[in-house]
Formats: C-alpha cells, structure tokens, sequence
C-alpha cells in the first residue's frame, strides 16, 4: 500500500490511499486494516483520501477511522469538490469517472461484485457498473 500526499487539497493535511495487497496468503488477514491504522497512529493525519473499486479498502479505512459506513457522508457537495478529479453523482456518491482503462483495473475479476454493509457494491454505487471507474472518497481520522 503506498500512501500518498495529495498536495494542495483539503491543506496537505490528508493522505491518498494506493495499492493492494496481492499475495494470497496475505489477504484476509485485515493486513490493510493494521496498515492503515499503523499509519493514523504514527503520521497522524486528519483525513484519508482513496479511489477504489474495492469494499476491502472501504471496511479498512472505515475500521481504522472508526465509521461504520465511509459512503455515508456529512456534506456530499463540499467533498466531491474538495477531491481531485471527483464528481457526485445522481446516484448520491462521489466518484473518479474514467480513472481506469475502458476494461478496469482488475480484468474479470473485480471486488466491486463483493458485498460491502450487505449489498454488492456494484448495486449499491451504480456508476462501479462501468469497470473504468471508482467510488473517490475521504475520511476524518479523528486525529488531529
């Protein structure tokens, strides 16, 4: 997982999410979970920013930032336009429209097809029906 920081947006005081972890042996084991959480303890940021596809990133920034749905969002209006490259869309969620290539990231495999609060992803957030786009979203982390 690289983190990155996202410069000018939300007063360098967040970080960009980036990456999976692609060994077998090392998912489900909530490694993404520690590492995020690691990285609030050591870094302290007051927000997460990350685009995905993928409801394994969504339970980990939601565990270590201590929410029980990271779609569910106080201001949609102001986020969308506090992250680059997001749009909110009709549908009530803020997305990255064509951040990926035509056919997706993950090629037939795609995590958007897994639950997330019980529902696919791709059902609930109606625009990860088209493989070339991600859900854009961003977390307080409660530190300061």
């Amino acid at each position: 997982m690289v983190l990155l920081p996202t410069r000018d947006y939300f007063g360098n005081h967040a970080v960009e999410l980036a990456g999976i972890i692609v060994r077998p042996d090392l998912q489900k084991h909530h490694l993404g979970r520690q590492l995020v959480g690691d990285f609030i303890a050591e870094e302290r940021p007051s927000r997460l920013v990350a685009y995905t596809r993928n409801p394994a990133l969504l339970r980990a920034v939601g565990y270590a930032c201590r929410r029980a749905d990271v779609l569910d969002y106080q201001d949609p209006e102001a986020l969308a336009e506090a992250i680059p490259y997001a749009s909110l869309e009709e549908d009530g969620y803020i997305y990255h429209v064509g951040r990926y290539a035509p056919n997706g990231l993950y090629g037939s495999f795609d995590p958007a097809e897994r639950d997330y609060q019980g529902v696919p992803l791709n059902e609930r957030c109606l625009l990860l029906t088209e493989a070339a786009n991600a859900l854009a979203i961003s977390v307080e982390t409660g530190v300061n």
